[in-house]
């Protein structure tokens, strides 16, 4: 009886982790380069010798990797990825992975995100351009032109959606592997004046979050009958 206890006092634990990523994914749903993430459940199981008890705990969480819509803003410093692949970025916890492409370019000529890390080409060094050469030309397969000339390149990186430990930002990941440079082409370019916006599904999220509700509906009455059990048990025991 008491194992039912614990296996509810689980599953809302794991429910209520659930609902925070939901909650996440919703105040999101606007963040450029923002991809939902999915939890993943596993059972831990307990042996005794009279049976099996499972324990619901939460195994890891994703990101959904489905491609956000691409929005037009004409601005050479937005740049979206059609297809699988990642920025680099330089951080403080090392290098990490983002699709939102919203850069800029500083005073000294490092191209930068908007939260001032700084972009990585394909060797994983920063980009340095001129500052005051006016807009670079950014081509599909990565090359960077300043005045129809070659200055660098803007590296597009595969990681593998299980080694994507933790976020680090709304729209940044840490890997566990580090990523591996790839060239464009069958599919994958980069779109110069775009940007990617959250791939966060707004009526998915509606349906996960009425789902999270009645599974935490259920296990709370499961709570409430074991503990009337428990109760009434210990009254019988207690006047016997």
């Amino acid at each position: 009886m008491e194992s039912s206890l614990y296996v509810a006092a689980a599953g809302q634990r794991n429910i209520q982790k659930q609902l925070t990523v939901v909650a996440n994914n919703i105040a999101n749903m606007n963040s450029a380069g923002f991809r939902a993430e999915n939890v993943d459940f596993k059972s831990l199981i307990s042996r005794s010798p009279q049976e099996d008890v499972h324990f619901p705990t939460v195994a890891k969480l994703y990101p959904a990797m489905e491609q956000g819509a691409l929005q037009k803003t004409d601005n050479p410093l937005d740049v979206a990825i059609s297809g699988e692949g990642w920025f680099a970025i330089s951080t403080e916890a090392g290098t990490a992975y983002t699709r939102d492409g919203r850069f800029q370019i500083n005073a000294f000529g490092e191209l930068q995100t908007l939260q001032g890390h700084p972009v990585l080409d394909a060797g994983e060094a920063p980009i340095q351009l001129n500052a005051n050469a006016g807009m670079p030309e950014i081509l599909q397969d990565g090359r960077i032109l300043s005045n129809g000339r070659l200055v660098g390149n803007l590296g597009i990186f595969q990681v593998e959606p299980e080694n994507l430990a933790s976020r680090l930002t709304n729209a940044a990941f840490i890997s566990s592997v580090p990523g591996v440079a790839i060239a464009a082409g069958n599919g994958l370019s980069l779109n110069q004046g775009f940007v990617e916006n959250s791939n966060v599904n707004p009526m998915k999220e509606l349906g996960n979050l009425i789902t999270i509700t009645k599974a935490f509906d259920s296990v709370s009455s499961l709570v409430d009958r074991v503990d009337q059990t428990l109760s009434r048990s210990l009254n019988e025991l207690g006047g016997a």
